[in-house]
């Protein structure tokens, strides 16, 4: 029992840090340098003036869309997952509901159909019992629709 709890209770802080606000010791001038670094990493791309679009493509950290095509492929293989693999799909999830519920028709319906095989997932294991779990069992669930809702999304969102 005390096991669940600390797991669940660690699993909350990884929810609530990932979603928290920027740092408040963050300084411009790390801001900065961290902004200049990711910049020299990857290219940077043309996004269209969408807000959704925005925080779909070029969002804090690694955007939405490259976590999205990194969990659909995770999804999509099938394999068990740890509680941190987890909750990278749940948090994910949630990020891409949130999205959507502020997103117009075409762009609403593009993020539901990329979210489904997630939330398809998270109802599964969570109807099982299994979250808490060293290695947590998913379904197989068809992404093909999801991924091809991700690229018409991406190409969309591209100015």
């Amino acid at each position: 029992m005390r096991r669940a709890l600390t797991v669940a209770t660690v699993m909350s802080l990884a929810v609530l840090t990932a979603c928290s606000a920027d740092d408040e010791s963050t300084t411009p001038s790390q801001t900065q340098e961290g902004t200049t670094a990711s910049e020299e990493a990857a290219p940077e791309r043309e996004v269209a003036d969408d807000p959704v679009c925005q925080d779909f493509l070029a969002g804090q950290g690694t955007p939405l869309d490259e976590r999205a095509a990194t969990q659909l492929e995770v999804v999509a293989a099938g394999d068990d997952l740890d509680p941190v693999s987890f909750s990278e799909v749940t948090l994910l999830s949630g990020r891409l509901s949130t999205l959507a519920e502020r997103a117009d028709g075409d762009h609403a319906a593009l993020l539901e159909r990329i979210d489904a095989p997630l939330v398809e997932v998270n109802d599964a294991v969570v109807e099982a019992g299994t979250r808490t779990e060293d290695v947590i069992d998913i379904p197989d669930v068809d992404t093909t629709d999801a991924q091809a809702a991700l690229e018409e999304l991406v190409s969309t969102c591209s100015a």
